[in-house]
């Protein structure tokens, strides 16, 4: 069976210009097959329900009327599994990150990144799963997948730590599972962001979630699946 060169997308951002200036620009870069656009989540679903060809990658946008990322991502792990996702956002905040993490996100960049960056980020993400936006040291995780090098030693108190990093608690109500203190909670962060080469906690977040410190959201992901097949 001869491999596919070109690595096949669709997405889902309301903005029009957006949308289709970005997906522009990375098609022009070679490899990338733009097969669906969509306004919203709901459009995309419709699409991928009757594509002659499911795409290896979906990229979302975050904040979409009708049917917004998170509902979107939820549904797309439900029905199909198999498809990796890109968030691409104007949205910094943690909190927005982190759940789109805990319900299966495969990578994010902020919209505002460069174009040759999305690209970068789809290659990584169809070949090696994950695609670490906020990782110092850009080939770390595919040199573990690979077995290239073995992970640093991570501490009880870290693996404890990492099993709640990619849900929406706050540092504080970690701290209170963990039976500690916030001051130590950042510590236990900042120790962990060392060894690993990650800046922050939704680098971590992906991290545990990659390596299974901790589970993806499966309720949540039932939960709209059902909602929508209503």
């Amino acid at each position: 069976m001869i491999k596919d060169p070109c690595i096949h997308v669709a997405y889902a951002d309301d903005h029009a210009l957006v949308r289709t200036s970005i997906l522009s620009y990375i098609q022009n870069l070679g490899g990338i097959c733009a097969d669906i656009e969509a306004n919203n989540g709901l459009e995309l679903i419709k699409q991928l329900e009757y594509a002659a060809k499911l795409p290896d990658v979906v990229m979302l946008d975050i904040n979409m009327p009708g049917m917004d990322g998170f509902e979107t991502l939820q549904y797309l792990k439900q029905k199909w599994p198999h498809i990796k996702s890109l968030i691409l956002t104007a949205f910094e905040a943690e909190w927005h990150l982190i759940k789109m993490i805990n319900i299966g996100a495969n990578g994010y960049l902020l919209k505002n990144c460069n174009p040759r960056a999305i690209k970068q980020a789809l290659e990584t993400i169809h070949e090696f799963g994950f695609y670490y936006a906020d990782a110092a040291e850009e080939h770390f995780y595919n040199k573990v997948q690979d077995g290239k090098i073995k992970l640093p030693h991570i501490s009880e108190k870290e693996m404890e730590y990492l099993k709640y990093c990619p849900t929406d608690m706050s540092y504080s109500q970690i701290a209170v599972q963990m039976n500690t203190t916030v001051k130590a909670i950042e510590g236990c962060m900042a120790r962990l962001c060392e060894k690993l080469h990650i800046k922050g906690r939704i680098g971590l977040a992906m991290f545990a979630i990659q390596f299974g410190y901790s589970k993806i959201d499966t309720k949540a992901i039932s939960k709209i699946a059902i909602g929508l097949k209503k």
